[in-house]
């Protein structure tokens, strides 16, 4: 499981019985067991409901189970790129005159293709202006036809709020909060949106999100950093794969390949839908069944098959860029269902949890050598055999190679005098001290959504609690031999390459 999704979890269980309307409720794990209807259509789409709250409001989610992970080194980027490109409309959405500006998108798609393939095999073809000039001319032929920002001035006119999307290493999803009157028209929207989006503006998009890579990743030494250490870390699996896609790779990702992802993946059986709100739930049941229910079932893709090798030695890089140094340090552990990736969490919490932690009292206030310091737990997704993650900034003088040194001292001297009362702290911390902002409908769409979607039952999150109060001391102390060594460590460097430690 990742960090996000048990702080919603743990948020959700205190929300229940901190607000009036559950005041009465003993047990909101119960409550939510209790009360979220859970159904699956014939196709294969699973539909989650929850009648709660006063104002007649929906948060409505709707989540793929398909993110980077899924991708081949053929079409790395293509599930961040589709998110964008679902964006742009259908047939009846998003279009002046589909029948006027649909010869003009296939005659784009053969041109595009065409000058990609003549860029990557014979970059200096003659006929490489003239077909770019062509299919700009074609771009500005078909902009007669687009109509921007469809779904936004939808919802807008209809009262939406919070209409985005994510997509990330496991999966990809799209949100809107809107009146429950509103139900029908969201799910007539959607389930075309769905069945059948129009890849239009494809290369234009395409262009926007190199735009965006140079921008977020490129520009930004942590980005980068970030971006190296997975890919070093991970060798074989494709959790290597940034979500955004490299950026030798999106200007050639080709259409025809995300179309095809698309329907490998935009399956039913890969699908949630996610209502949490003031409902009749029987009633969303039978609307969500009415227009979702007309997607075409299609059959699994195959499973993943490779699998990360183990680490039989440290992986280290140093990286030099104009900004201020930084450090990554990374160990090899497994997965959810796993009780050692419980296990792991508590670790996580223990160590860099807030400013109460061991290495932030350490590090930042006593000794003064770094300015920050935190822990992930599950990066950089959940579906599969992850990581434990250590972040950290070194306070000038310091560099980050001392900042590294003094973090495995502090580790080692935990792991040595872990006790259960640290433990039992860390739980009461995490049960007192919830994000109060997230007792909203769309919070708790949030997580049963997430918790299905990646894990195949949300019912595991009102569980989480109750497996890492079974934490024990001696849980916390195998985890050192058994994972965090120097052969399954990976060790990221970020360096300014304009002050001294750069020149070293």
């Amino acid at each position: 499981m990742n960090k996000p999704a048990r702080a919603l979890a743990l948020s959700i269980l205190l929300l229940l019985g901190a607000v009036p309307e559950y005041t009465a409720i003993r047990d909101p794990g119960e409550y939510l067991k209790k009360n979220v209807v859970t159904r699956k259509l014939p196709n294969g789409i699973t539909v989650i409901l929850l009648n709660r709250g006063y104002a007649p409001v929906l948060a409505l989610e709707i989540s793929f189970r398909v993110g980077s992970v899924d991708e081949s080194y053929r079409t790395i980027g293509a599930a961040h790129l589709l998110e964008h490109m679902l964006f742009k409309g259908t047939d009846k959405i998003g279009t002046r005159d589909y029948r006027k500006e649909r010869p003009i998108i296939g005659r784009l798609e053969a041109l595009g293709e065409t000058v990609d393939r003549l860029k990557l095999t014979d970059p200096e073809n003659v006929r490489l202006p003239e077909l770019e000039a062509e299919m700009k001319k074609l771009l500005s032929e078909q902009s007669r036809y687009i109509e921007g920002s469809p779904y936004d001035k939808i919802y807008t006119e209809n009262g939406g709020v919070g209409f985005n999307a994510s997509t990330s290493k496991d999966m990809t999803g799209y949100y809107i909060e809107l009146p429950a009157s509103k139900l029908e028209i969201w799910a007539r929207v959607e389930s075309e949106r769905i069945m059948s989006p129009v890849l239009r503006e494809y290369y234009l998009e395409r262009n926007n999100v190199l735009e965006e890579r140079l921008m977020r990743y490129d520009s930004i030494g942590t980005g980068l950093l970030f971006e190296k250490f997975i890919a070093t870390a991970f060798i074989a699996h494709p959790y290597r794969h940034p979500i955004i896609g490299w950026r030798s790779n999106i200007p050639y990702l080709s259409v025809a390949d995300v179309r095809k992802f698309y329907h490998d993946y935009y399956i039913p059986s890969r699908m949630t839908i996610t209502i949490v709100g003031m409902q009749d739930t029987e009633r969303s049941f039978e609307m969500v069944s009415r227009y979702f229910g007309r997607i075409e079932p299609r059959p699994d893709p195959e499973p993943i098959a490779i699998k990360e090798p183990r680490q039989t030695g440290e992986r280290r890089f140093t990286l030099a860029f104009e900004s201020q140094p930084y450090l990554v340090i990374g160990w090899h552990k497994p997965a959810f269902p796993s009780r050692d990736d419980y296990t792991c969490e508590v670790i996580a919490e223990i160590l860099a949890g807030g400013k109460s932690s061991r290495l932030y009292r350490s590090l930042v206030m006593e000794k003064k050598i770094a300015s920050s310091v935190s822990a992930w737990n599950g990066g950089p997704g959940s579906r599969y055999d992850n990581l434990f993650l250590i972040f950290a900034t070194p306070s000038p003088p310091h560099t980050a190679q001392e900042l590294e040194q003094a973090i495995y001292a502090e580790m080692d001297g935990f792991f040595d005098t872990a006790s259960d009362r640290e433990i039992a702290k860390m739980v009461n911390t995490i049960e007192s001290g919830m994000v109060f902002g997230l007792e909203t409908n769309k919070g708790i769409a949030g997580l049963l959504n997430e918790y299905q979607t990646l894990f195949g039952d949300w019912r595991h999150a009102v569980d989480y609690v109750s497996v890492i109060k079974r934490t024990s001391v001696r849980d916390i102390k195998g985890m050192r031999d058994k994972y965090f060594t120097e052969n399954n460590r990976t060790v990221g460097i970020l360096t300014n390459n304009r002050g001294n430690e750069g020149r070293r």
